[in-house]
């Protein structure tokens, strides 16, 4: 399993998350693994992390050769397009020596994302000769509508169409990116294999505590909010929260005099969207309550009344599963991966990207509607299609039809 990053190493994003949810979930299937992933910054991440893995789980850290750009490795265009691709060199170095010194080695090589192309490189050369499998996770590079970004993208974009050329199998997160993938990476649909990302069900139930939730409210000033709008997600412009404020400036009259929005996450969009709702009047009713922790994270998933995820572009979104894991009703943009699981009407409304009129008559219609029968359906949908005992055999059986002999 190559990865550029892995959680707890590298934070508590998506992919970071589902790697090492993955992985966990495989090692318990019997599945030996030997996870590969850049070194972290903070070397007591990497020693939490270790500890974290199960047995069944080996680690590997590789340290690329970085440019100067590094120094925020991991958070800016610029590093992702030049020492993301330089890593990715380096992790297939490292991967083809281990072969060649080790007593046995790989059936399966499976790569997220661009961290494969050094070893889509091995395979065209013919110095990788098992089957590699690649997830395409969320084609940010693809859809960004930046129009600099976009273009600063181009050489990660080519990259991505080598993994997906190279690759025995290409493994898409939701059906409904299955043809963007078609788009820009030139495998048709029939040709992919859709397994979709996954959420520990048990574990959302577990975490989370209404109580704590309910304290957590009251320190941030809202223990007599309702609704409460829940949104999680790094700050950025694509995610979208400056298209939430100005829907809710179009609508807080027409909301509930006790309505509050809850922001969970840190980003360089932060104190845009701090001047956003102080121009808009707004202040009073939101709070940027930054990043916090799983417990308090899922705390405010239970005492939260609707999940807004407004974002103009997304892969699989792990934050929304998380939501309708706890029963939440789900407003979300129509992209990405998002319409196989929020199902119109069923388990939420979906509006197009940056259609702020859309969004703002969507809010209003939370109060309208029995948003806890929206919330079931969706929990019933994530325990029907999205949770790891399914999607872990799902991932067993496509390594078991490709996988060849090891030798000893």
């Amino acid at each position: 399993m190559v990865a550029r990053r892995v959680h707890p190493a590298h934070g508590p994003g998506g992919l970071e998350r589902h790697v090492f949810e993955l992985v966990t979930q495989l090692s318990r299937c019997q599945i030996e693994i030997d996870l590969f992933v850049d070194t972290p910054v903070d070397p007591l991440r990497r020693v939490f992390t270790e500890r974290l893995l199960p047995k069944g789980v080996r680690i590997h850290w590789v340290s690329g050769c970085w440019l100067p750009l590094g120094k925020r490795r991991g958070t800016i265009v610029l590093d992702r397009i030049t020492n993301y691709p330089l890593w990715s060199l380096s992790v297939a170095r490292s991967l083809l020596a281990k072969r060649a010194t080790s007593s046995s080695t790989w059936s399966i090589v499976h790569v997220h994302g661009l961290a494969g192309w050094g070893l889509a490189r091995a395979k065209r050369r013919g110095t990788l000769d098992i089957p590699l499998i690649v997830t395409t996770q969320g084609l940010e590079e693809f859809q960004s509508h930046i129009r600099l970004k976009h273009l600063l993208y181009a050489p990660f974009r080519a990259g991505m169409r080598t993994i997906a050329a190279e690759s025995d199998v290409v493994v898409t997160t939701d059906a409904s990116l299955a043809p963007l993938v078609e788009r820009y990476l030139g495998i048709p649909e029939a040709d992919q294999s859709v397994i979709p990302n996954a959420v520990d069900l048990d574990r959302c139930q577990r975490v989370g505590e209404r109580s704590r939730g309910c304290e957590l409210l009251e320190r941030l000033g809202l223990n007599d909010a309702m609704p409460v709008l829940l949104s999680v997600g790094r700050l950025e412009l694509n995610k979208g929260f400056q298209h939430l404020v100005s829907a809710l400036s179009k609508v807080a009259a027409r909301l509930p005099t006790t309505w509050a929005w809850v922001l969970v996450g840190d980003g360089p969009e932060r104190e845009n969207i701090r001047r956003a709702l102080a121009q808009a009047g707004l202040s009073h009713r939101a709070v940027l309550a930054g990043r916090v922790d799983d417990t308090d994270l899922h705390s405010l998933y239970e005492v939260a009344d609707w999940f807004v995820h407004p974002t103009l572009y997304e892969g699989s979104s792990l934050v929304t599963l998380e939501a309708m894991a706890h029963g939440l009703p789900v407003i979300a943009s129509r992209v990405g991966g998002l319409p196989d699981k929020v199902k119109d009407g069923l388990t939420g409304y979906l509006v197009s990207p940056g259609d702020d009129e859309a969004l703002a008559e969507r809010l209003v219609d939370t109060t309208k509607v029995d948003g806890q029968a929206f919330g079931r359906a969706g929990s019933r949908l994530c325990s029907e299609r999205f949770g790891w005992s399914k999607v872990a055999a799902q991932y067993v059986e496509l390594y078991a039809s490709l996988a060849r002999p090891t030798r000893s």
